[in-house]
């Protein structure tokens, strides 16, 4: 029997977090266990079975089980002020009080940075690496603004670098054709995931499904079983009704809001219906190339975060102009000061709220209905 596309979710998350309470317990890895950042080259380390956990990603699950307060104060006990990225504070919080809602992650053989996202992570991951005394790899990613070719040569040496580390760290040997598979897999899923993100502005959805959805294409993007889950998925959001055109279409500029229950505030726009997303299309990566090499170079190089300013709102402005939105709520994330997104170069009504993906006492729910109004007002 085919399975629906609720039980392969189900499948994922289990696998994902299957032994993070034994590890809490004192259980030791099968394998060697690397934390990464969200847009680390996890193919080279799954086709050298080395198990990789994203800390940023058990922050956003420690918000949405209602937990992040607490870890919050943790960490600004230990000198992680409540102003720094949330996701650090939330993680390392945990990890200084020795539990969180799913468990603890296993201890890291290595941490992996990687610059092409945001400045903020290369100095989170050195507090970790201090704190655990393992080796810490950063990962130098120039962008749009450097030489493709030179840039090519650059970023090709220092992952051909990471697969010797890895090969010397697991005792495993990487095979070319294990990782060109690894690579079709991520191909595969980021396929299946725009046609996902394709039924927002048509149908009837909820943005939770969607904002919720693309966490396997970061935790899972290279295996198989996730461009089964998002065809699955496509197969049953294809046939829900059509979208309300009576409620006015908004695109939603920036992170979730991963501590409320849909991860955006619905409860302030009953006439307003989501039907785009900038960060539901931040993982579609490009792995176009000839070789492994260049397919690697072209999809971490050039994240959207790692584009030039003007590339970035060529792409953003062709997005809202693909949603049908009329107006934008764009999101000034207290955590993420120096990745701010914004359209105010597109000619669209819109409005920015203060806020945080994480922490939910920075959130002011009255003066955001005041903004939300005036957004009614012009429209």
């Amino acid at each position: 029997m085919e399975q629906s596309y609720l039980q392969l979710q189900a499948k994922l998350m289990r696998e994902y977090y299957r032994d993070f309470s034994k590890y809490a317990k004192g259980k030791l890895p099968e394998r060697k266990v690397a934390w990464v950042t969200a847009f680390t080259p996890v193919e080279i380390l799954e086709a050298l079975d080395i198990e990789y956990i994203y800390p940023e990603s058990y922050a956003a699950v420690i918000a949405a089980s209602g937990k992040e307060q607490g870890f919050l104060q943790e960490s600004e006990k230990g000198g992680l002020c409540r102003d720094c990225c949330a996701y650090s504070g939330c993680y390392n919080g945990a990890l200084s009080a020795g539990t969180a809602p799913r468990g603890l992650p296993p201890r890291p053989d290595v941490l992996i940075a990687t610059n092409n996202q945001c400045n903020t992570l290369p100095g989170w991951w050195n507090l970790l690496a201090q704190e655990y005394e393992v080796p810490l790899i950063v990962l130098d990613y120039p962008g749009e603004y450097a030489d493709r070719e030179q840039a090519f040569s650059y970023v090709t040496a220092q992952h051909k670098d990471l697969i010797a580390q890895m090969e010397k760290l697991s005792g495993n040997r990487l095979e070319e054709n294990r990782l060109e598979t690894l690579l079709q897999n991520s191909r595969d899923s980021v396929a299946a995931w725009k046609k996902v993100v394709d039924l927002l502005p048509e149908k009837d959805i909820e943005p939770t499904v969607l904002f919720d959805g693309i966490s396997y294409l970061i935790t899972f993007r290279c295996k198989p079983e996730t461009a089964e889950f998002y065809t699955a998925m496509y197969e049953y959001y294809a046939t829900s009704p059509e979208a309300d055109r009576e409620r006015k279409p908004v695109f939603w500029l920036g992170y979730p809001l991963w501590y409320h229950p849909q991860r955006y505030l619905k409860e302030l726009l009953p006439d307003f219906r989501v039907c785009g997303s900038n960060y539901i299309t931040w993982w579609s990566l490009d792995y176009d190339g000839e070789s492994p090499m260049e397919q690697l170079f072209t999809a971490y190089n050039y994240t959207f975060l790692n584009l030039s300013a003007k590339t970035k709102r060529a792409r953003l402005q062709d997005c809202i102009a693909r949603s049908g939105a009329k107006a934008a709520i764009s999101l000034r994330n207290k955590s993420c000061k120096c990745d701010f997104v914004s359209a105010k170069y597109i000619d669209l009504p819109q409005i920015e709220l203060e806020i945080d993906m994480i922490d939910r006492e920075y959130l002011d729910l009255e003066r955001a209905g005041k903004q939300l109004d005036i957004l009614r007002e012009i429209l």
